[in-house]
């Protein structure tokens, strides 16, 4: 199919789409080849940068095959990582479906169940959670799915989550009825715009057959420092906010998304931007996940509505989501990786060929981070990614369908699981559960502990995310919960939300509340984390050593550090060697180097190789340090000590960090 006939069918197909998605777009590069492929019935992974209609690219053919293979209902599930990138690409989607094809779209997240009859339906837009939930609970809707797309592969490619949703894949094209025609393949289709490797990438995730595509060039990044006034103030974002509302007053700016790195530096940013901007056109608005589903929708269409505007956000909006043509992108916080970098610019000057971004000048550190960050991102240098298999989340799928066929009454033997799985390779896993207790096996059918079946009754058990949601705050004024996991010892003190700051209160039986509107001179409350800081990416620290007049390919030694610019978990397998070469020494690792004794005859780049080769193949690295790797999911505590040991140790990145390696040319002694 030539480009032309691509564009002719997309107007046939979807009249409404062609103007909807593409005018006033960049050109339509690459996409008819995508296109191509998938109406074909090839699985796709394409990578293209943001805003470069990778959603269109798929969608369109897969609505063809849709159409011509008379699809009576439900044959595409389409899975992003966020509630909020669903609703905004249902909304997206419904808006050239909708007229001529009303019941064409549905969606189905923990907050919106609207999937009724699937009759006359075609995409399912869902989350992996609410997916492994749906297959689980109602089976019979996902009977007739012939394609799977996975958005932003690259959030959920090396978490947990994104080994949970290739589980529920492999269980709906297992349960999927067979087509009435041998050329209805069952396909998956990838798409990313920041992921390096999509070779292994695509492999796991879509097959071996699986077609490749890249196509479009990042979009030209204009970086501007604004800087700070050297003052002590107790909340540097107070600082921070002040010189950012002195200058969106001087650049007589519409619409901005602020983002941070944290929940609390999001909260506080946006209170005191607020006050900063009180009287004037932008309303600062707060978006981050803690918040009510309910607030933060609210936020995102105020955002697409209001011609002024200012959200502060965490990666929440971090991802494809369209709040309206953004002028600018302010970065309060600088993140720790190329990826994070290249999503949130990408959200802004949709529609432009130059993504344009501010960022804070506080010292010299901050210029040259941001200075390393935009290198990294115009030379494409993407992070390093790593992935490995976890039993904690075959724990949970194991766990589920177990649940499942004990509710239905019929008895799940080791093969029916491994039939109802698509995998035999969960049955290491099944004999530890058995042998902990958290399964039994009843004469050949394996049935969950009773904590194990309440946690499933009560819709806990289909999500493989560590620490669980607490403290609800509702909001005295109607009694709906406002957000989440405030921290205890905040009660007194103020949140920012909708605009206004409001006293969070205890109630007598230890609920939290946020009570009546307050002043700004009480202290902000504080918000538990989502999860620990990450680390920055060895990509990022190459950025920095460039930015320092360094080669990052030759590492440095000088006096006691060893500077080899591979970022904190290369740099701690770094001093994994050093520990075992020289035992009774100790050593440091950094994001930059090592510190400890070392000299040149202790170490070398053949010499490091090798010890990874060897420790990866006889597992002789010490389980404290392999632990440190884990990106932990939420059934870990749950398996015996033996089996937790096993996922803490295929945590390590020995692949990633041999790659390193290899691009890794010598040492020198620095005088």
């Amino acid at each position: 199919m030539s480009e032309t006939e691509t564009r002719a069918n997309l107007r046939r197909i979807m009249p409404d789409a062609f103007p909807v998605f593409f005018e006033g777009r960049r050109p339509y590069e690459g996409q008819a080849a995508a296109m191509q492929n998938i109406v074909k019935g090839n699985s796709v992974l394409f990578a293209s940068p943001t805003a470069s209609g990778k959603t269109e690219a798929a969608v369109t053919p897969l609505f063809q095959r849709h159409l011509s293979f008379r699809r009576q209902s439900i044959s595409t599930v389409y899975v992003a990582p966020t509630k909020a990138l669903v609703n905004d690409l249902h909304q997206r989607l419904v808006a050239v479906l909708g007229t001529r094809f009303p019941s064409a779209v549905a969606r189905y997240t923990g907050d919106r169940h609207e999937l009724g009859s699937t009759a006359s339906g075609f995409c399912l837009l869902t989350t992996p959670e609410a997916l492994d939930s749906l297959q689980l609970r109602r089976p019979g809707v996902l009977a007739d799915v012939r394609a799977i797309v996975v958005d932003e592969i690259h959030l959920l490619h090396g978490q947990p989550r994104g080994q949970q949703l290739r589980h529920v894949m492999d269980r709906v094209r297992m349960a999927s009825n067979t087509p009435t025609s041998s050329r209805d393949n069952f396909q998956i289709v990838g798409m990313t715009a920041t992921l390096d490797d999509t070779e292994t990438v695509g492999r796991l995730w879509l097959g071996e057959s699986a077609k490749l595509l890249a196509y479009g060039s990042p979009r030209k990044i204009d970086g501007q420092l604004v800087n700070l006034p050297s003052r002590s103030i107790r909340d540097p974002y107070q600082n921070r906010a002040a010189a950012f509302a002195r200058w969106i007053d001087a650049a007589n700016l519409e619409k901005v998304v602020v983002f941070a790195n944290s929940r609390n530096a999001a909260h506080s940013m946006a209170a005191h931007l607020h006050d900063e901007l009180d009287g004037k056109r932008w309303p600062v608005y707060l978006h981050f996940g803690a918040l009510a589903q309910s607030h933060r929708e609210r936020v995102e269409e105020d955002m697409r509505r209001n011609r002024y505007g200012i959200c502060v956000a965490t990666s929440t909006l971090e991802l494809g989501i369209d709040i309206g043509d953004v002028d600018v992108i302010v970065l309060v916080d600088l993140p720790a990786t190329v990826s994070a970098f290249l999503q949130r610019i990408g959200r802004g000057n949709r529609r432009s060929a130059v993504s344009r971004v501010i960022a804070f000048r506080g010292s010299e550190d901050e210029e040259r981070l941001f200075q390393a960050l935009l290198d990294c991102g115009s030379r494409g240098e993407l992070d390093d990614t790593f992935e490995y298999d976890r039993p904690s989340v075959r724990f949970q799928q194991i766990a589920s369908l177990c649940w499942r066929a004990t509710r239905q009454e019929r008895g799940l033997t080791s093969s029916d699981l491994a039939k109802e799985a698509g995998t035999t390779e969960h049955e290491p896993v099944v004999k530890d559960m058995i042998e902990t207790g958290c399964l039994a096996d009843s004469r050949g059918a394996l049935i969950p502990s009773d904590r194990l079946m309440d946690e499933a009754d009560a819709g806990r058990i289909h999500s493989v995310i560590a620490g669980q949601s607490t403290n609800p705050v509702i909001d005295s004024k109607t009694g709906d919960p406002a957000m989440r996991d405030s921290a205890d010892a905040s009660w007194g003190d103020v949140v920012f939300v909708g605009g206004t700051r409001r006293r969070l209160i205890q109630g007598a039986d230890g609920t939290s509340f946020l009570g009546d509107t307050v002043s700004q001179s009480r202290p902000l409350a504080r918000i538990l984390a989502a999860g620990p800081a990450i680390p920055v990416s060895r990509s990022v620290v190459w950025g920095l050593a460039r930015q320092l007049g360094h080669d990052p390919t030759i590492w440095q030694l000088m006096g006691h550090e060893l500077k080899t610019w591979g970022g904190a978990h290369f740099n701690r397998l770094i001093g994994a060697y050093l520990a075992q070469s020289t035992p009774r020494a100790s050593f440091t690792p950094s994001t930059i180097g090592v510190t400890g004794p070392v000299s040149l005859d202790d170490i070398s780049v053949e010499a490091v190789r090798d010890w990874a080769s060897q420790a990866e193949q006889d597992n002789s690295l010490p389980l404290e340090i392999a632990g440190r790797f884990t990106n932990s999911s939420r059934f870990l505590n749950q398996l015996s000590d033996g089996l937790a040991a096993e996922e803490k140790r295929n945590s390590v990145p020995w692949s990633a960090f041999q790659r390193w390696l290899s691009r890794v040319r010598r040492i020198e002694w620095v005088g």
